[in-house]
C-alpha cells in the first residue's frame, strides 16, 4: 500500500456510527377534488398549479404529541454524537456508548407507549374528524386500526467505523489500491468534518456568551442584555462532551475547552447577575479564548 493510502486518522477503535430513524404518521392526504376546485377557481391554466393536502387530524393535537417526542429524541442523538455521512449516519464516541444506549432505549419505551397511546384512541379521534373537516372528509381517507402501528417506528443501529482492511473485491491489485485511497480520502475528509462540526458548536457557543455577557449603554445609561442560565449550563455541557468527542485528539480543541472550563469555575448564573466584575471578568476570558485559539 502506498503512503497515500495511509490514514490520517484511525477512530475505527475509539468510536461507531450510529443509524437513528423514526418515522411518524403525518396525517396529510391531497385532496384532488379540492385541489381541482381550485385550479378551476383561479383560472390556472396548469392542473398541477396547486396541491390542497388534507390535515386530517386538524384541530387535534395527540399526533403532535409523539412528532414532538420524537423530535426531541432526534435532536438529543444530533448533540451527542458527530455527522458522518449524508444519509443521516452518526459517529458516536465508543466511551460514550453504554450511556448513549441507555437513553435511546429510554426514548424508545416513551415512543411505544405514546404510539400506543394514540391507536387506542385512534377510532374515536376519525368520529371526531367528521365535523371538524367538514365536506372534506373521507372515512377511507384514514388508515385501518389494524395498519396503522407500521406507520410508526423506532429504528437504531449501530456499525463499525470502516476502515481500508474491511476493503475485498476482486477488480485487481492497482484498482483496488486506487479505490482503497478514495475510501480513505472519503473517510478523513468525513472525520475532519465530523471535528470540524464539534468546533463549531462551541466556537457559536462563545459567541453567544460574548454576546450576552455584554452591555450597552442606552440614553447614557448602561444596560446589561439578558442573561439565561443556559448560556453558563450549555457551556459547561459542551465542555463535557468534547472530551470524549475529540477524537483526532485535537490540542487546539482541547486548549480551548480547558480554558473555558477553568473560566467558569465557581461561578453561577445568580452571581454573573448581581456582580457586574464577575461578568466582565467572564466576557474578557471568553474573547481571549476566541481570539486565541484557531480551531
Amino acid at each position: 500500500m502506498t503512503n497515500n493510502t495511509m490514514p490520517r486518522y484511525n477512530i475505527d477503535s475509539c468510536a461507531l456510527i450510529v443509524e437513528f430513524s423514526a418515522p411518524v404518521w403525518t396525517a396529510r392526504k391531497l385532496d384532488r377534488t379540492t385541489t381541482d376546485e381550485v385550479v378551476s377557481n383561479k383560472n390556472a391554466a396548469a392542473k398541477d398549479a396547486a396541491r390542497v393536502n388534507k390535515h386530517l387530524l386538524a384541530g387535534r393535537s395527540e399526533l403532535d404529541v409523539i412528532t414532538t417526542m420524537v423530535n426531541r429524541a432526534r435532536s438529543w442523538v444530533n448533540t451527542n454524537t458527530l455527522p458522518w455521512s449524508d444519509n443521516g449516519q452518526r459517529l458516536l464516541p465508543a466511551t460514550q456508548f453504554l450511556a448513549f444506549d441507555k437513553k435511546l432505549k429510554e426514548f424508545e419505551v416513551e415512543f411505544n407507549q405514546r404510539v400506543s397511546d394514540f391507536i387506542t384512541i385512534y377510532p374515536s379521534l376519525i368520529t371526531a374528524q367528521a365535523m371538524a373537516l367538514g365536506d372534506m372528509f373521507r372515512r377511507d381517507d384514514y388508515p385501518l386500526s389494524t395498519d396503522l402501528p407500521r406507520k410508526f417506528s423506532f429504528r437504531f443501529n449501530y456499525l463499525p467505523v470502516p476502515t481500508m482492511g474491511d476493503f475485498r473485491i476482486n477488480v485487481g491489485n492497482e484498482a483496488q489500491r486506487e479505490i482503497q485511497e478514495q475510501m480513505q480520502k472519503l473517510a478523513d475528509k468525513r472525520v475532519d468534518e465530523a471535528m470540524a462540526d464539534i468546533k463549531e458548536r462551541l466556537r457559536d457557543h462563545m459567541k453567544r456568551m460574548s454576546d450576552r455577557l455584554s452591555t450597552d449603554e442606552v440614553d447614557g445609561e448602561v444596560k446589561k442584555r439578558r442573561f439565561h442560565d443556559t448560556v453558563i449550563d450549555g457551556a459547561l455541557e459542551l465542555c463535557d462532551l468534547i472530551k470524549s468527542m475529540n477524537l483526532t485528539n485535537d490540542p487546539g480543541l482541547e486548549d480551548a475547552r480547558k480554558s473555558l472550563e477553568m473560566a467558569l469555575v465557581g461561578i453561577t448564573p445568580v452571581e454573573i447577575r448581581k456582580n457586574e466584575a464577575i461578568r466582565e471578568d467572564l466576557k474578557k476570558e471568553v474573547d481571549s479564548i476566541l481570539d486565541k485559539f484557531s480551531f
